[in-house]
């Protein structure tokens, strides 16, 4: 039962990364938005970036050499 609510909850289709370009949080959205804030420093500067189904990503923050993001194909559920 609580498969069916998070489909009507989320909407799959629209998988949004994003990035606040001010402190670099990062999330997924899985609704569609058009702007967003981000919920750590109250900044606008969140940037958005549409994902496929089957896109992943994986990202690392290190003080000395920035922050570093892969995006890539989740072979695992490619058809």
């Amino acid at each position: 039962m609580p498969e069916l609510i998070l489909e009507r909850k989320y909407d799959y289709g629209n998988r949004l990364f994003a990035i606040c370009e001010s402190c670099y949080w990062t999330a997924t959205i899985f609704t569609k938005v058009e702007s967003y804030e981000c919920p750590v420093c109250r900044d606008n500067n969140v940037a958005l970036i549409p994902l496929s189904l089957e896109e992943k990503y994986e990202f690392q923050f290190k003080p000395e050499q920035g922050l570093d993001i892969k995006f890539s194909i989740n072979k695992q559920i490619k058809n």
